[in-house]
């Protein structure tokens, strides 16, 4: 964090609107976090947040690309195209935003590839979604407007809008399009021939590949509020068949009494057939939707102490359960991998090895998987022809490789440069979390400890550290610890970061919260 170093680039990049100023007051403390989107191919993305709120994403050297919620402020600091609002769910799922989705009076009178654009919503002008251009204006018309058309880097409740103040769409004036000229232009651009799709069009395909068409542009459209909550729908539907689904084919007798949110976590997660959190339902918590499915005669809950309430009974003969089936084991085990917290060893660019791979557009500082960083030097072997001719397990050295794996020798086998190379590389962990964006650890990852003490009175306390290296909150630790157990528990400074601190000997029962509920890794969670 610190003093916003790249200001002046952003305000000449968007000198045009004189609002900028006002998203990036003079000396504001700026957090710069460096992200790893799903598509690693993009490279590390940096986002620059004031204030918790995420308002800059820099790609490599591109040009800043404003988030939503800068958009939000200054509604027409990009030109802005309009979608349906069904189109959002789509978005969501990772898709880019098809040509055929963007409504043909909404399109600029004229654009290049590259240039970043957003994207609301009928009658309202706040950005749903922010992205740049695949195609430019004759490319799209020569396409008669099909295929892609925005490569989208940011959508509305996206991870990136959960990693931020989760700010609620707002309402605002919707842009104005010209109609005139640039519409007769277009559409003289785009005829549209029989079998062919218009614009205003959803383009999907069907399982055998072939392009369908839906959602007309004629059809009426959705509000937000709408929009959302046929969204809301469709999920509250998966998560109760889910639930439905983890009593009659997950839950055992023998596991009764469960509390609710071990029910949750442990039964209805791995059922759900997408993933669905329940924050994303109309139930919003777990124990809404137990309560409706008690009314129902499914479940009989009760409360153990204030706050806390168990499963005590279930019905899997009721009724509503009847045409249930259980999930095939594929794909059971698909969402419990998912689910999983990953931990993956990876290396860093540090000043040693810098030289070698910024020829492959890595910086000092960068992340590098183990497959990426071996194809690099594969690649840098072969197209400076330093494969031997006469020995096919030997590399002739040049000085560049030389230097970074600290070898006098001319020459190596292909194992020893990989090895020499990597061990002379940073070593980080790169830990991918269910839901949140992945974390990296620089150096050596330490396992969850815990440690026992006496006390005055030989009362014993359980000291339990480093599980916020794996993106666990304390006070929820020590929530869940202290329902568990029934004895105090609570936060404790120690160190460079705070403890859970638990009355009695607590590590069995902190170990099986570990590893079933928060699914860490028993390789990193220190033995008894």
């Amino acid at each position: 964090s610190g003093h916003y170093g790249r200001g002046h680039v952003v305000e000449d990049c968007f000198s045009h609107n004189p609002e900028i100023i006002t998203v990036l007051p003079n000396k504001s403390n700026v957090v710069l976090t460096k992200l790893l989107p799903h598509n690693e191919g993009l490279g590390m993305i940096q986002v620059h947040s004031i204030d918790k709120v995420p308002l800059f994403m820099t790609l490599e050297d591109s040009i800043p690309i404003p988030t939503i919620h800068t958009l939000w402020r200054i509604p027409d600091l990009l030109p802005r195209v309009t979608m349906p609002y069904v189109v959002l769910d789509k978005l969501l799922g990772g898709a880019d935003l098809m040509l055929p989705g963007v409504f043909p009076e909404s399109y600029p009178a004229t654009w290049d590839t590259g240039d970043v654009v957003a994207v609301c919503g009928p009658n309202n002008g706040a950005a749903l979604a922010v992205g740049i251009w695949a195609v430019d204006k004759n490319e799209a018309t020569l396409k008669r407007f099909k295929g892609r058309g925005i490569h989208i880097y940011q959508v509305y409740q996206d991870q990136l809008w959960q990693y931020g103040t989760k700010d609620k769409l707002p309402s605002l004036p919707p842009p104005s399009y010209n109609t005139g000229e640039e519409k007769e232009t277009q559409e003289s651009g785009s005829s549209v021939v029989e079998g062919e799709e218009e614009p205003g069009c959803l383009q999907t395909e069907n399982e055998e590949g072939t392009e369908e068409v839906a959602g007309e542009a004629q059809e009426p459209v959705l509000d937000v509020a709408e929009a959302v909550q046929e969204l809301s729908i469709n999920k509250d539907e998966i998560m109760l068949e889910a639930c439905y689904r983890a009593i009659k084919t997950s839950l055992k007798k023998t596991e009764l009494p469960i509390l609710t949110s071990t029910f949750y976590s442990k039964h209805v997660k791995p059922c759900c057939t997408e993933p669905v959190e329940i924050k994303q339902t109309s139930y919003k918590k777990v124990g809404v939707l137990l309560k409706e499915l008690e009314k129902e005669g499914i479940v009989v809950i009760k409360e153990q102490k204030k706050g806390v309430f168990n499963i005590t009974d279930v019905n899997p003969t009721h009724a509503a359960l009847r045409y249930v089936k259980k999930l095939k084991k594929e794909e059971v085990e698909e969402e419990e991998e998912e689910e999983n917290i990953a931990v993956v060893q990876a290396f860093t660019c540090n000043a040693h090895v810098t030289p070698l791979f910024s020829k492959y557009g890595l910086k000092k500082g960068d992340v590098m998987q183990r497959k990426a960083m071996r194809e690099n030097i594969i690649d840098y072997i072969r197209r400076n022809d330093m494969a031997s001719t006469t020995d096919k397990k030997l590399v002739t050295l040049d000085p560049l490789l030389s230097s970074v794996m600290k070898t006098r020798a001319v020459s190596a086998g292909w194992n020893e440069v990989m090895q020499k190379v990597e061990s002379n590389c940073g070593k980080c962990y790169v830990i991918s979390l269910p839901d949140k964006f992945p974390i990296i650890v620089k150096g050596n990852l330490p396992p969850i400890e815990f440690k026992v003490e006496k006390r005055t009175g030989n009362k014993k306390v359980t000291i339990i550290s480093n599980y916020d290296v794996f993106g666990i909150e304390g006070k929820e630790l020590a929530q869940k610890l202290q329902h568990l157990m029934s004895s105090s528990a609570s936060t404790v400074p120690g160190g460079k970061s705070e403890h859970v601190q638990v009355q009695g000997d607590a590590r069995k029962q902190a170990t099986k919260l570990l590893l079933e509920f928060y699914r860490i890794p028993r390789s990193f969670v220190a033995s008894q």
